[in-house]
């Protein structure tokens, strides 16, 4: 598995208690987030280890090394490379589980990843069913 450098570091438990902070309770932003595009009622899910999709459809990745919050996709960029992960494949409302940037389902039960080689979305459907 490649590790993403603005993914790594020691933020992962700073991160988590200023998530946790934000969205179950305490009523203010962190200084993070209030540094960044999304405070804590724009939030619709977290994903991965900085990252968080605002109910507008954008996917935010926080940068502990800029101490700023980029898009996936400039994020991306900032490592030298193209992608077009926004716009999402499925309105933010449709999604019932996202664990990272790249795969999503939806409360329909369609799957979707997104192709890091052909840099697109692909339904991939569900899993089968048990036989």
């Amino acid at each position: 598995m490649r590790r993403w450098p603005f993914l790594a570091g020691g933020v992962l438990l700073g991160f988590l208690v200023s998530m946790a902070a934000v969205l179950w309770g305490s009523g203010a932003p962190t200084a993070a987030l209030a540094q960044g595009p999304a405070v804590s009622g724009d939030i619709a899910l977290v994903y991965g280890v900085g990252g968080v999709l605002t109910r507008d459809g954008i996917l935010w990745q926080y940068r502990p090394d800029k101490g700023s919050w980029v898009t996936v996709d400039d994020a991306f960029s900032e490592e030298g490379r193209e992608t077009h992960v926004l716009p999402l494949p499925v309105a933010v409302g449709e999604i019932a589980h996202m664990e990272s940037f790249g795969f999503l389902v939806t409360k329909s039960g369609a799957c979707w990843l997104y192709d890091l080689e052909k840099d697109r979305w692909r339904d991939v459907g569900p899993p089968p069913a048990r036989r």
